[in-house]
This record gives C-alpha cells, structure tokens and sequence, in this order.
C-alpha cells in the first residue's frame, strides 16, 4: 500500500497542533440563541480527553464505531476528534433523517453508542432497538454532563486505521457506506489547506452540515492542520451568512450548491467582512458571480470533488478565477479526461473525469 509521504494519523495531526499552539483558538460555536463560546486548542483537548472517558464507559476502543445524529455543535466535534484519538470511527447520518434511515446505517456498521438531540429522539429510539444512546442538547456548549476524568492512555494508530463511514446520498440507488481512514483525513487537511493557503491566522466560518465530507474535510480538517480557527454555526442560514462572516472575523469559508444561489436570492451586502477566501461548486452566471464577489469582498473559487475523493480534486487557482470552471488538477490529486473506453481524450473531446488515487491514502478505501 504505497501512502503520500507525509502520511500520518488524523488523531496525532489533532495532537500535534494542540501541542504547537495549546492557548490559539480553536473553536467557536454560535448557538441558535445567539450566545457565543470560545474554546482555545489546549481547552478543546480537555473536552475531547473528557468525553473519551465517556465514550470507553460506552465499550467505544479501536475499531469500534459510534454513531452520530446530531446537527452542528460542540459535542459533534469533540465526539468525532475523541472517537478518532481511541481508534474507533464515526459514522455521522443527518439527524433529520426517518428512523428507516437510521436504521439502514445502523445494521450496517453496527455502533456500540449513539449520540441523538433530546428534541428528535422518537425516530432514533426506534431505530437504535438496544444500542445504547446518549441524549444530548445541541445548543449545549458547556458538556457539564461529561464526567471530570481526563482520558490519557490514548492506542497505538496506524494510518490505515478507519475513522468513518460516511453515507452518500445515493445517488445510484442506495446509499452507499464510504470508509475514511485516519490517513484519508489528514491528506484531506494538508491538501485543502495548501489549496486554500491556510494558516494559523486564519479562521473557517462553517455553515455547512457535519455530517457532510465538506464540513469535515475542507474546512476542520484543513484547519486542524494549519493550526487555524473555525467558527462553527448550527445550522445555515441564507440571511445570516454575510453577517456571522463579519460577527466572527472569518477569512475562509465553504459552500457548495444551493446555498450560494440562496444568498444570491436573500442576502445583502454587510460592512466589516475580513474573507479572503471562499470555496464553492456551483454553475452561475457572470453577473451572478460579480455580485458574490462585490458582497464577499474577495473572488470564490470552484472545486471539485466527492466524499471519495478526500480533498477536492479540481480547485480553481487564486489569482483569476472563473466562475464557469471547476478550475484545475489539485496539487497532490490525480484526475484526468477519459472517453467511455477508458482512454484519455485530447484538449479539445468530451470525457468524463476519473481520479487516480491510494485507496486508504489518498482517496477512499
């Protein structure tokens, strides 16, 4: 199995940036009542040590999973970063899935806890049958529920280790499991942060759903490796966007499709903006794209890419890009033009895109 030189496990990237910068920022996470909290490297730690004590209560240790239902917050993070440091993974599902949802997941990873909002719990206690659940408020930024020992005695992980299955949605019939190693998510960190530019001064703004690869990927796990910060919001709002960009300083940020066309329809431009970056896939016009740009203070780049992919494979590039392009190869990625007999098309044919990679490395296993 041949890895990208650098390859390493997500949980010691966690540990060597608490370590780097243990007083930086870390997180920041907006409420739906708007209270804000702030948590520094080396204090997200001490959550992350407290709820690995709770989870290894829970039976959760190397190639264990657990299961996530939970929109944006805190407990999300620290849950996904503690269950990664233990060797287990995480298997997020939109928590405002159906119960047939949920369990289709669950038969087919087999969780020994899950984590489900106390206000959606009907439709998550009938699929979870015995699974043990934590019930959980989302808008919980204080986790006094979580008990006070530390967990310290943390495995020995190799980077084929896997750290989550991620559900696409199905786009060819059901949806189908991905598997994520801890190697996956750092390549995805290192990737995205060099195609950003990403450093320890800058801050993620994330409106887009965890339970997602772009959440994850392009922005916390680029983040982690750069040292940077992220403002995490609990869910997306279209009205809100310009403002919370500006409320919490952000310099980056991600979107994908729909969102971009819904600030377009209801945003409106704000003063104090410090982005200088923003990822987004989405074919708009020209016009449409002069606009974001005046609003955002900065020009958006197209990317490319999918839950199996890891880093998105196609970014546009920093100093002129189009609105009508999904930009170009990534560096670190593979990708090329093929034809339907698998054969590379010139300049100028129709093809489709393929994407070359190390299963477990440098794309999905």
């Amino acid at each position: 199995m041949h890895h990208w030189p650098d390859a390493q496990p997500f949980a010691h990237v966690w540990a060597d940036a608490v370590a780097a910068r243990p007083s930086t920022a870390f997180l920041s996470f907006e409420a739906p009542d708007g209270t804000i909290t702030d948590w520094t490297y080396g204090e997200f730690d001490g959550v992350v040590a407290r709820m690995a004590t709770e989870l290894v209560s829970n039976g959760v240790g190397p190639n264990t999973s657990v299961h996530l239902a939970l929109t944006n917050c805190p407990t999300f993070i620290a849950v996904w970063i503690a269950t990664v440091r233990l060797g287990g993974w995480i298997v997020p599902s939109d928590p405002l899935g159906r119960a047939a949802e949920f369990e289709d997941h669950l038969m087919r990873t087999r969780p020994v806890v899950g984590f489900c909002a106390r206000d959606r719990l009907d439709a998550y206690r009938q699929a979870a049958g015995d699974m043990p659940v934590c019930v959980i408020d989302e808008s919980d930024a204080v986790m006094r529920w979580l008990p006070d020992v530390e967990f310290n005695e943390w495995p020995v992980l190799e980077i084929g280790d896997t750290a989550a299955v991620m559900f696409t949605s199905g786009t060819t019939g059901r949806p189908k499991g991905v598997v994520i190693t801890q190697a996956n998510y750092a390549f995805a960190g290192k990737i995205m942060a060099e195609a950003a530019g990403l450093g320890a001064d800058d801050r993620q703004l994330v409106v887009l759903p965890m339970f997602h690869a772009n959440a994850q990927y392009y922005s916390f796990a680029s983040a982690i490796w750069a040292g940077a910060s992220v403002a995490l919001m609990h869910t997306f709002s279209a009205t809100r966007f310009l403002s919370q960009a500006a409320r919490h300083q952000a310099t980056c940020a991600s979107l994908f499709a729909a969102p971009l066309r819904m600030i377009l329809a209801r945003g409106a431009p704000v003063d104090g903006l410090r982005l200088r970056h923003c990822w987004f896939a989405q074919n708009i016009s020209d016009e449409q794209y002069d606009t974001v740009c005046d609003w955002f203070g900065c020009r958006p780049r197209q990317l490319y890419g999918m839950t199996e992919t890891i880093p998105a494979v196609l970014t546009d590039c920093l100093g002129d890009p189009r609105a009508d392009s999904m930009g170009y190869v990534t560096t670190g990625c593979e990708v090329a033009i093929h034809d339907s007999d698998g054969v590379a098309v010139s300049d100028s044919q129709v093809g489709d895109i393929v994407v070359r990679g190390t299963p477990g490395g440098t794309h999905f296993r």
